[in-house]
């Protein structure tokens, strides 16, 4: 074994001993302090940095047994190991001293090679545990700070998009009133629809970065109730239709009558809806079908839901950052379609904080179907009338 070196204390009031201590020590690279009593030692500790204690248990004025009471009482000094060097060969002696903290005994004379030994051991506990404090305080600084940067950037993104809503409200009702004016020209009105499309997404931008910021800072508050599921998602995609039209889509929707209510935030639940069936017709090319399919699990208490689609789908290296922040495609279909890149991680989040489960499997070229598992509205959360779910982010 490697000998580490280290600052050493020998207190002991036979100066022989000290020196035969000293010598042997240095020997081995250590810097060898000396003190002839209990209160010599102590003011010593108190004013220099050691490593280790060899500590001697009978001597005047302060005895081992004071020597060791006395650095148990103050922090620093209680984390300094301690070894017994001692004349007194009782075995009550050696457990008394370890009951008040030494960490091994020896006797007097010691064995060069057995002090050698266990002073090494010593120091190599201790300098394994001083690395493991420091790293700790390290992270833990490390995490403060990364706090801060969080709560600062939320701040900041909460900010931005309060600030940005009525510049872009002025806007939009100016556009408005600029068809209301006069008749306009075809080139008037394309870049009118052009202006019109820009504010759709930075409108669109701004919900998804007041989300960001609310889940971030743990700030969305859940209002649970039983949601008629089957209800909601025929409302929701009735709101599509005009796109599924637009587009000649093909929209499916194969939902059992007798579906059982979810236990869900209505809110929250239409805006995951809106989303995964808003991308679905999104990044379907004209003319695709689209399949919304519920199924109730009776012995797991929960619902199955598919939204099916023929679109473009999603390439194996990319599937696996699909639900990060700010994430897009690199294929040029997929970027022609105006989007955020913040939808699918606000799904996610919103779905995991109602006790759902969301994945999807998806082959490039050919579609993609995203699957939600929501919870049934059961007997023993009848009484529940509204739940908080407090979101903090992990490092």
């Amino acid at each position: 074994m490697q000998n580490l070196t280290g600052s050493i204390l020998v207190v002991d009031d036979n100066v022989v001993i000290r020196q035969i201590m000293k010598m042997a020590l240095e020997q081995n690279g250590h810097h060898v302090t000396m003190a002839c009593d209990g209160h010599e030692a102590l003011a010593l500790m108190k004013a220099h940095f050691f490593d280790l204690v060899l500590l001697d248990i009978i001597m005047p004025n302060m005895d081992g047994f004071g020597v060791l009471e006395a650095m148990a009482q103050i922090p620093d000094l209680a984390k300094i190991p301690v070894i017994v060097v001692s004349a007194d060969s009782q075995i009550d002696s050696a457990i008394r001293c370890i009951q008040l903290g030494a960490e091994d005994y020896l006797v007097k004379p010691p064995n060069q090679t057995l002090l050698r030994t266990r002073v090494n051991s010593s120091l190599r506990k201790k300098f394994l545990h001083d690395q493991e404090q420091a790293h700790q305080a390290e992270m833990e600084q490390l995490y403060e700070t990364v706090k801060e940067v969080i709560a600062a950037k939320s701040e900041f993104v909460a900010m931005a998009a309060h600030e940005l809503r009525n510049p872009i409200a002025q806007i939009s009702t100016t556009n408005h009133l600029l068809g209301k004016v006069g008749p306009l020209n075809e080139l008037q009105k394309q870049l009118l629809e052009k202006v019109n499309f820009s504010l759709e997404r930075m409108q669109a931008l701004i919900v998804d970065l007041d989300d960001i910021s609310r889940l971030e800072a743990g700030n969305i508050r859940l209002e649970f109730s039983e949601v008629n599921f089957g209800a909601l998602l025929a409302k929701i995609a009735e709101s599509f239709s005009q796109d599924i039209k637009a587009h000649r889509h093909e929209l499916t929707l194969m939902i059992p009558e007798d579906l059982p209510p979810i236990w869900a935030d209505r809110q929250r639940m239409i805006q995951v809806i809106t989303n995964l069936l808003g991308n679905a017709i999104k990044y379907t090319p004209d003319r695709g079908e689209i399949t919304i399919t519920a199924v109730h699990l009776p012995h797991h208490h929960t619902i199955h839901l598919t939204i099916k689609d023929t679109g473009l789908g999603i390439s194996p290296e990319e599937q696996k950052q699909i639900f990060s922040k700010f994430f897009r495609s690199d294929d040029a279909k997929v970027r022609a379609r105006p989007g955020t890149g913040l939808g699918l991680y606000i799904t996610k989040s919103l779905v995991e904080m109602q006790n759902g489960r969301i994945w999807f499997e998806s082959e490039f070229g050919r579609g993609t179907q995203f699957h939600l598992m929501l919870p049934e509205a059961s007997a023993e959360l009848d009484n529940t009338a509204e739940a908080t779910y407090d979101m903090r982010l992990p490092l």
